[in-house]
């Protein structure tokens, strides 16, 4: 009985070094980052600077919006990357992008991502719906996106589907996030054109929408008040 003992001491300490091993030779687990645009060497600006723009909501589809990074390996097949993550949540990292891009694009510096106050008034805003956004099988990164443009008054003036490809370059993981950078960069460039383009053909008629869209936030927040105030105040 008391030889076992040393026996399982040793076959214990064993297995507990070989687990340690196992964990001592894990890779570090590595972040990224989608990158936004730094470049403003584009047309020149066609709408006014105090155009205030409103981004979002944007939604993805749930197996993306997860911290490991995502590809696919055949149709119905995906891979999660174990060691390689977002350093942020990959939906709000794509409609930061998107803001930031359509800050540089259009230009204006007042872009509002979602949710914002209800005082701030926004001229135009900016939904986007996330289909797909992962590297392909093919070594292609692929986004596509259903997006849409409403006025002040929430009317909606345009719905569109966007489907961009670019190369990854390369197989591992920086490659395609600096891809995915691309293909944002492509959906932005083409709402910021459609922007502009609203800007050009309706400069007047947005003005009475945004002022309507002020006066009724006015009339909520004095609503609000009276609500608020005591019973007999004066």
């Amino acid at each position: 009985m008391h030889r076992c003992l040393p026996a399982c001491v040793l076959a214990l300490l064993g297995v507990a070094l070989l687990a340690l091993s196992g964990c001592a030779s894990s890779p570090p687990t590595r972040l990224y980052v989608v990158p936004s645009l730094t470049d403003t060497a584009t047309a020149p600006p066609l709408a006014p600077h105090d155009l205030t723009l409103g981004v979002g909501p944007v939604t993805l589809p749930p197996y993306l919006d997860r911290p490991q990074i995502v590809t696919r390996a055949g149709r119905a097949r995906l891979v999660l990357a174990e060691f390689d993550q977002w350093a942020a949540p990959l939906q709000d990292t794509v409609a930061r992008v998107l803001a930031e891009n359509l800050s540089l694009l259009i230009p204006t510096d007042r872009v509002l991502l979602s949710p914002w106050p209800r005082t701030m008034a926004i001229d135009y805003q900016v939904m986007v719906e996330v289909t797909q956004f992962e590297r392909t099988m093919g070594g292609e990164v692929v986004l596509v996106a259903r997006w849409r443009i409403a006025a002040a008054d929430g009317q909606e003036l345009m719905r569109r589907t966007a489907r961009f490809s670019t190369p990854a370059g390369g197989q591992d993981y920086e490659a395609t996030v600096t891809a995915m950078s691309r293909t944002l960069e492509a959906l932005s460039r083409d709402m910021a054109a459609t922007v502009q383009s609203l800007v050009q053909q309706a400069p007047v008629q947005q003005a009475p929408a945004r002022e309507a869209y002020r006066s009724r936030n006015n009339a909520t927040r004095e609503e609000s008040a009276v609500e608020l105030s005591p019973p007999g105040g004066s």
